[in-house]
Formats: C-alpha cells, sequence, structure tokens
C-alpha cells in the first residue's frame, strides 16, 4: 500500500461505466487510494472534488471521443485553485477519427496534462507511469 491519492473520473457527457471501473479496481489492486467520481462529471466537479480529496493526481477518462470539448481548462483551473502539484493524466478515446496516437497526445500535452494516453493498450502503462512519476518502487 502507498500513501498516493488518487481522483479519478469519465468527463462531460460520456456514460462509458466499464473501463472506469476497471482502472479503479488496478490501481486500488496496485495500492493507490481511489476516490472514483464515477462517470458524466463536469470539469467543476473535478476542481471541486479536488479541493475536498487533495488528491496527489487525477486520472480522468473519456472514451466517446469528445475530450477536446470538456478538458481545456483543467489545467488552469487547478492552478488558479492553488492545485498546482496534482498530477494530471487523461486518457481513453481521445478523438474521433484517424488523429494518430502521437498528434492527439501533443493536443491534450499543451493543455497541461502530464501523462496522456489515446487507446492505452493496458492499464500497466498508467499504473508503471504514475509509480514513476511519485518515485514508488516496484
Amino acid at each position: 500500500m502507498n500513501n498516493i491519492k488518487i481522483l479519478t473520473g469519465v468527463i462531460g457527457n460520456d456514460i462509458h461505466v466499464v473501463a472506469n471501473r476497471i482502472l479503479e479496481k488496478g490501481l486500488i489492486q496496485q495500492g493507490f487510494k481511489v476516490c472514483n467520481l464515477g462517470v458524466s462529471v463536469t470539469p467543476k466537479m473535478f476542481i471541486d472534488a479536488a479541493i475536498e480529496y487533495s488528491p496527489d493526481a487525477i486520472l480522468i477518462g473519456s472514451i466517446n471521443g469528445e475530450a477536446i470539448n470538456w478538458v481545456k481548462e483543467i489545467r488552469s483551473d487547478l492552478d488558479r485553485s492553488e492545485l498546482k502539484k496534482i498530477k494530471l493524466y487523461l486518457g481513453g478515446n481521445l478523438s474521433i477519427g484517424d488523429k494518430s496516437k502521437l498528434d492527439v497526445e501533443e493536443i491534450f500535452s499543451y493543455y497541461g496534462f502530464d501523462r496522456v494516453y489515446h487507446r492505452p493498450e493496458s492499464l500497466d502503462e498508467i499504473v508503471s507511469d504514475l509509480k514513476s512519476d511519485f518515485g514508488i518502487l516496484n
């Protein structure tokens, strides 16, 4: 068990709960403390929950490809709320169409995300990056 607190949820008009639950269970199995906001979470709900929960990281999921319409201001909203130290991750099917993984990840990195996972193949990459980012040894 580690002391890293993770806030997670699916942003916007997205009701894809299965991936969200898999992520939650996988993170808990790896020893992270998880607060899952569920699906159809607005940016304001993420910010309000971050103020209350004080997470070390926020993992935002989007499966329906509409993340770009929802996440542009989240980093600046966190910064304005004195939550600059929170690491910000985004993953899922982040774009509609055939944009390359690199192009999609660059777009969201520009919006202030520390890590971006467009159509990740497994949870292992995300867990590995979290452990690396927070200095957790296996």
